[in-house]
């Protein structure tokens, strides 16, 4: 839908305006939870049903949290950022966490909320409710202005283009992430007989690379290393970018982990993969290569040596985001992180090499990966019949009926550790920010992308509570988005009980074994929230009928068209 040239268009508000200029950038969907601020859009969306016009079509999310994470599902699988909008501040109040999510993933999107009416009297949209005057706020933007990239309020109608021209270009800038524009209703509601819009010439920067000293002085420090390690955790947010870390690991012939990695950054198969936790292998390394990684290593746990050398590689190496993070950084290389591993491998391989010594490390690697393998097939199979369910047993489980077209996110469900993924975009996790509840509404906005492929979600019970699964659920029936949702039911705040227990091992709460505020019973009936919505819901807590009770849900979602839901008796991770 760009115009390739220059459009006038007969318009009869500034919020028609406004959603022109949104349907000649390409945005497909606004995603919203509507208010009293919203008139001059929904009459806008009602003039381009009758004009057949198809986008962006609205999606009706009643709960701005589940709207942002519909948002951000789409934008993590496809790359391209949506449009949610909500109701005021107190909307963007609800939506708070979802956007923090967004911002610490990197997520582009445009975050919009309506403004209290400026006016109370005098105007089209002037003050008429009253919760026009307690809603407004003396600086609403920075309620989100540390999670957002840019912010801005709209102020008339002859900047519309270049206000939404402005906002994707700071969402898609370096790094994405999400931006916030507010939208008084008198701005909305003003009289404008027609748009002109432009075509877009706000480009995007070229991938940033590393200069070739930059370069050859990193290729030196590989070389020398004696026991390399290579920790990643964000780098598949670009799936293109998967082929270039196997092809520098190769290279370099150095074991991969990939602790707290919300997405597929290096293969699970591949013989240099050793897993989700740096500490077994941080202590003992000399190199250690950090691509895209918030948190490469827990520093009361386990840590680098002293004269090691650390290599940081990502968009932003100094992750200037986060207030405090004081890993070791003896190289720093921004820009593109594909181009940097590329580079880097080439260089690697362009010189004569100690071939017979790296061959051995080779041989060391993968022994140690099949012991580690080895270590988690057992656990695995002392799960088969534990009650209550292990995740290793239902991860396990949900391995075997996983297809190729299968997408699996976990939102403090399973762990990717016992899934065997070798494919980019076919597993999504939590953000770094740690807002839970975006789970079912991210695979709803990726089902809403790849209408296609099967998706699976896992929760804890409590995500389950966080994710709105009324508001998801009719999401889901409302737009024929069917998933299955597994809710791995422990019926604790299990994190919060372990994390207790670390920090206060002699407590009185460990003593007593009495941990205030964590319990979540009596445990509901969860698999019944569903089934108010058409969809199929069931509880398993033998062991023996995860793998059935599978394949009846997934039946129904791939068959019947259905959502599903499996409420499986768990235990503790």
């Amino acid at each position: 839908m760009e115009h390739p040239e220059t459009v006038t268009l007969p318009v009869e508000t500034v919020g028609q305006a406004y959603l022109e200029v949104l349907r000649a950038r390409g945005i497909k969907y606004l995603f919203g939870n509507s208010g009293t601020d919203f008139g001059p859009i929904i009459d806008g969306l009602a003039k381009f049903g009758a004009e057949k016009k198809t986008h962006p079509m609205p999606i009706t999310v009643p709960h701005e949290f589940a709207a942002v994470s519909m948002a951000q599902g789409y934008a993590m699988i496809t790359g391209e950022p949506q449009v949610v909008m909500v109701h005021v501040i107190v909307g963007a109040g609800n939506a708070s966490a979802a956007v923090m999510n967004a911002s610490r993933l990197n997520v582009p999107m445009i975050f919009s909320a309506g403004r209290t009416p400026l006016t109370e009297e005098g105007f089209v949209g002037s003050r008429s409710n009253f919760i026009h005057w307690g809603q407004e706020s003396f600086d609403q933007g920075s309620l989100l202005r540390e999670f957002t990239r840019w912010d801005y309020e709209l102020r008339n109608g002859e900047q519309v283009e270049t206000v939404v021209d402005r906002a994707l270009e700071m969402a898609l800038g370096t790094p994405q992430g999400p931006v916030y524009i507010t939208l008084p209703r008198e701005v909305l509601a003003q009289k404008m007989s027609s748009i002109t819009i432009h075509p877009n010439r706000k480009a995007q920067a070229e991938p940033l690379q590393p200069s070739a000293a930059s370069i050859e002085r990193t290729a030196e420090i590989l070389r020398n290393a004696a026991n390399p390690l290579i920790i990643t955790g964000r780098l598949g947010s670009d799936p293109a970018a998967l082929p270039a870390m196997v092809a520098f690991a190769e290279a370099l012939v150095s074991p991969v982990v990939t602790p707290a990695s919300p997405f597929v950054s290096f293969p699970n198969s591949h013989d240099f993969h050793l897993g989700v936790n740096s500490a077994p292998y941080v202590k003992d390394a000399d190199v250690v290569v950090v691509v895209e990684s918030d948190v490469p290593w827990y520093p009361v746990q386990a840590k680098p040596p002293d004269n090691a050398k650390v290599i940081q590689i990502a968009r932003d190496p100094n992750y200037g985001a986060i207030p405090i993070r004081n890993f070791p950084k003896d190289i720093s290389i921004g820009g593109d992180p594909k181009l940097a591993l590329e580079l880097l491998a080439r260089e690697l391989t362009s010189r004569p090499r100690n071939e017979k010594s790296l061959a051995e490390r080779a041989d060391r690697i993968r022994a140690e990966r099949k012991r580690y393998r080895e270590r988690l097939k057992q656990r695995i199979e002392h799960a088969a019949h534990e009650r209550p369910i292990s995740h290793a047993w239902l991860a396990h489980c949900i391995d075997q009926v996983r297809a190729a077209d299968t997408v699996v996110i976990s939102d403090h469900g399973i762990g990717s550790e016992v899934l065997h993924l070798s494919e980019p975009a076919s597993y999504f996790g939590g953000s770094p920010a740690g807002g839970l509840g975006w789970g079912i509404g991210g695979a709803l906005g990726m089902k809403l992308a790849r209408p296609e492929k099967t998706f699976i979600v896992t929760v804890g019970d409590g995500t389950y509570m966080f994710n709105n699964p009324t508001a998801c659920h009719f999401v889901s029936a409302a737009y024929d988005l069917p998933l299955l949702t597994i809710i791995c039911n422990n019926a604790v705040w299990n994190s919060t009980r372990a994390a207790t227990q670390q920090v206060m091992p002699d407590g009185w709460a460990v003593s007593t074994n009495n941990f205030p505020l964590t319990e979540l019973a009596p445990s509901p009936r969860y698999e019944k929230v569903v089934e108010a919505h058409g969809g199929y819901g069931e509880i398993v807590d033998d062991p023996q009928q995860v793998l059935p009770a599978l394949e009846r849900a997934l039946k129904v979602v791939k068959e019947e068209k259905r959502q599903a839901v499996l409420n499986v008796i768990c235990g503790s991770h």
